[in-house]
């Protein structure tokens, strides 16, 4: 089966991929490859021999995330949705190869904004601050391996005006030897530190706003 995408546009842009809704179920999108899968950062960033051994699955996005996505709820049940979308399969459209995952939407049927365009509107509210904290819980606890970049969450709002902070994009273990996939100690060593490194990124967008600095336009979505 193939999608046809020609003339949809995009809500959301990243490095290397476009999202778009899925044409036939409203609660899933299509992540479409932009560029090769040669010219991604994971691969122009790894070392030469990293480069070497790993094999294209590493490097392709959209591989990358379906294996990561797939691995996770095989692992963890019902209890990965919580934290991480679903992801279902990888198919041709006719703007490129798409990846099929869950689409994160608020109560009012508007896709969840991401952290980054959350704290740009609203600054941290406490509703926000207590999802967060609840996602690191959860991912700390079950060993779920996401980067916390504010660009790379999603803030969904319910109508009760609490929130939930899913990870959509950012997953995964960069070293060549991935010690922390094994051991808990040092998992949950790396995802502290991620966390406290996604604290420091918090702070810098919540300054900028506080001195009415111009938002950053590639961090809002172009379309709900």
């Amino acid at each position: 089966m193939m999608l046809s995408l020609k003339g949809e546009t995009p809500f959301a842009k990243g490095g290397h991929r476009a999202c778009y809704r899925h044409p036939v179920y409203p609660t899933r999108c299509v992540k479409v490859m932009m560029d090769n899968w040669r010219t991604t950062a994971r691969r122009m960033k790894a070392p030469w021999i990293v480069r070497q051994l790993r094999p294209k699955w590493y490097f392709h996005d959209n591989l990358y995330e379906f294996r990561f996505l797939r691995g996770e709820e095989k692992r963890l049940r019902e209890m990965a949705g919580e934290f991480i979308p679903r992801a279902y399969e990888i198919l041709e459209t006719d703007v490129g190869e798409g990846l099929i995952v869950d689409l994160i939407k608020d109560e009012d049927g508007s896709i969840s904004m991401t952290l980054s365009e959350y704290l740009w509107r609203n600054g941290m509210t406490d509703l926000c601050e207590v999802a967060l904290e609840k996602m690191w819980e959860g991912v700390v606890r079950y060993g779920i391996f996401v980067q916390g970049r504010p660009d790379n969450l999603v803030v969904e709002q319910r109508r009760d005006g609490s929130c939930r902070c899913v990870a959509i994009d950012g997953f995964g273990f960069p070293q060549l030897i991935p010690l922390s996939r094994w051991w808990k100690r040092e998992a949950r060593r790396k995802l502290n530190r991620r966390k406290e490194k996604q604290r420091r990124s918090i702070e810098e967008i919540l300054n900028k706003r506080k001195d009415g600095e111009k938002v950053s336009e590639r961090r809002f979505l172009l379309s709900r």
